[in-house]
């Protein structure tokens, strides 16, 4: 795979790198600076997010990381081999290649994840996504919902769901990730704020959950 070259900038990092070449500062200096996995994964991010905002491919990127942050949850194989630091570069880049030609990338995201792995830093690929996520949702006022629901619903309910979260938070965007668990009987469990916060159970299983604990309380004392 052939991969063009990028620039990314934000505080704390300018990169110009190419597939072969990656450019000094200005001071010449080669030295690595030691950050911490998730410090690397929030400037990496932060600066791919303004770049594709400035380009104006800034959703079609998201799109990208989701099918991204997916496939290294979902293939164990895939993930391995990616994060494998002594597996060939080269190997890596066509996979990658044939990724993004089958999920249709944007140029940009394929550019992107050829940048990682010239850094050797596709290996926190998994971070990197879960940081995007988080400063998209930061640039563009998106609420991220996990939605848990006894049955599979249907795009309706999802946007009765979406339209009624977006007036509780407030957001302008909501983003729902759907989920079924047979075991909550029937209705829905809805996570949403930072890290999931907040909570509302709405289903049959913690319905029952809080009048056994409310029977409990009133049991009286042996």
């Amino acid at each position: 795979m052939v991969c063009g070259r990028m620039t990314l900038r934000s505080k704390g990092l300018s990169l110009g790198v190419s597939s072969r070449r990656v450019a000094s500062g200005a001071s010449g200096s080669r030295r690595r600076t030691v950050m911490k996995a998730d410090q690397v994964a929030t400037q990496y991010a932060t600066a791919f997010v303004q770049l594709a905002n400035d380009k104006n491919v800034l959703d079609d990127v998201r799109s990208d990381m989701d099918s991204v942050a997916s496939l290294m949850k979902n293939d164990a194989k895939l993930s391995s081999f990616l994060t494998n630091p002594v597996a060939d570069s080269d190997k890596k880049k066509e996979l990658i290649g044939a990724i993004a030609k089958e999920g249709e990338f944007s140029a940009l995201s394929s550019n992107f994840l050829c940048l990682l792995v010239d850094k050797q830093r596709i290996g926190g690929i998994a971070d990197i996504c879960d940081s995007f996520e988080n400063i998209y949702c930061e640039v563009t006022d998106t609420e991220v919902a996990t939605v848990t629901s006894a049955a599979a619903l249907d795009n309706d309910q999802q946007f009765e769901i979406a339209k009624k979260l977006q007036k509780l938070t407030g957001a302008k965007n909501i983003k729902l990730k759907p989920k079924v668990d047979s075991s909550l009987i029937s209705g829905l469990v809805i996570q949403y704020g930072k890290g999931g916060s907040k909570l509302l159970d709405m289903s049959a299983k913690g319905q029952l959950a809080a009048i056994e604990a409310q029977l409990l309380s009133q049991a009286p004392s042996a």
